[in-house]
């Protein structure tokens, strides 16, 4: 795995937490010892024995334990090379430690790290770039090293840490929070009109908006990202502003007795400097901190791209499209009446605002 990361040029101080310890000689029995009924416990205690010591006897003398020790002399334990003419006791006699083992020298773990009652190695690394978008790093690493790991190590499990799984937490995090203020806007949006269809054509605003959301982080050249995702949970709530107003005017204007092309018409001139000024000022409030250089701004600049071209370009589509649908909204109303045989119907007299204000009357 570090090997490969090595290849990426992304990124930097590449390290893992299986430090390595100091060196141990690792002794493999051979056949001849399994022959003469010796285990691997048997040989490294009398080597340990010889080397490092073993306890004979325990005396007292006055308040003091003293505890006799018997190892080999200094000279005959100073090199790795003396080891081979250690004298391995057995029931039949003694035998050279060579001609019962082979040894090599390899570092031993300084300890073991679990992770979820599991052996972990965990491999770190920087990014050369601080600002360098993590997902396509991610996505390599997906794709071109862990199924050769895989498929040596087949028992290996792989799991993702650092920013991976932070953005997946907040992922979770953001989807329950959506979906609870997606329902408190389409609660509120039934309730001020009284209709469905009405919170319906508002709420196709949502998506207008997140997709010039994504064309002004093409525009900066930035990837879309969670903070991106969290000024797209914000843009929501603010690009019906603009909706909601034309709306509102729009069924004031029936309420006045204008027919369905005047009110939409008048609605559209009527409120075209609030609905325009409204959404400047919030590009142009939040354009400052898009143009920021310092390493603070960089958390914040995609959720002002996020809300900034959201409202920009959610405003043009309210302005040149959110009429359309109003008209298209009105003929479905009209050819669901004749479908069902009703007359003497006008496309005005179908409007949600009209038929609740005839039930007021009543």
């Amino acid at each position: 795995m570090e090997n490969k990361l090595r290849e990426f040029s992304e990124l930097q101080n590449i390290t893992d937490n299986n430090a390595e310890g100091k060196q141990e000689v690792r002794l493999k029995l051979k056949p001849q010892a399994y022959f003469l009924g010796l285990n691997l416990n048997d040989i490294t205690n009398q080597v340990r024995q010889g080397f490092y010591g073993g306890q004979v006897q325990r005396l007292q003398q006055g308040k003091d334990e003293i505890r006799v020790w018997v190892r080999y002399p200094q000279e005959d334990r100073l090199t790795i090379g003396q080891l081979e003419k250690i004298k391995i006791k057995t029931s039949v006699g003694e035998y050279p430690l060579s001609e019962l083992v082979s040894y090599t020298l390899e570092r031993g773990p300084v300890s073991i790290k679990r992770y979820n009652a599991a052996k972990e190695v965990r491999v770190e690394a920087d990014l050369v770039d601080p600002y360098a978008p993590v997902p396509p790093i991610l996505e390599r690493v997906k794709n071109e090293v862990i199924p050769k790991i895989k498929a040596q190590f087949p028992g290996v499990k792989v799991e993702y840490q650092g920013q991976q799984k932070n953005s997946d937490e907040a992922v979770v995090d953001l989807q329950r929070l959506f979906i609870i203020a997606f329902g408190l806007i389409i609660l509120i949006l039934i309730l001020h009109f009284r209709s469905l269809s009405h919170a319906g054509i508002v709420l196709m605003m949502i998506p207008i908006s997140f997709l010039g959301a994504a064309w002004g982080h093409g525009l900066h050249g930035h990837p879309i990202s969670i903070l991106s995702a969290w000024g797209m949970v914000a843009l929501s709530g603010v690009i019906i502003n603009d909706a909601v107003v034309f709306l509102s005017k729009y069924n004031s204007n029936l309420l006045t007795g204008m027919k369905i092309h005047e009110a939409v018409y008048d609605a559209g001139i009527s409120r075209f400097r609030a609905i325009m000024l409204t959404s400047i000022t919030t590009v142009a409030g939040l354009y400052p901190i898009i143009l920021e250089n310092s390493f603070q701004a960089q958390f914040l600049i995609p959720m002002a791209i996020s809300l900034a071209y959201g409202v920009l370009f959610g405003t043009l589509f309210t302005l040149l499209f959110f009429p359309v649908l109003i008209y298209t909204l009105n003929d479905l109303r009209v050819w669901k009446a004749k479908l069902f045989g009703k007359e003497n119907i006008t496309p005005e007299g179908l409007e949600p605002v009209i038929i609740n204000s005839k039930v007021t009357v009543d």
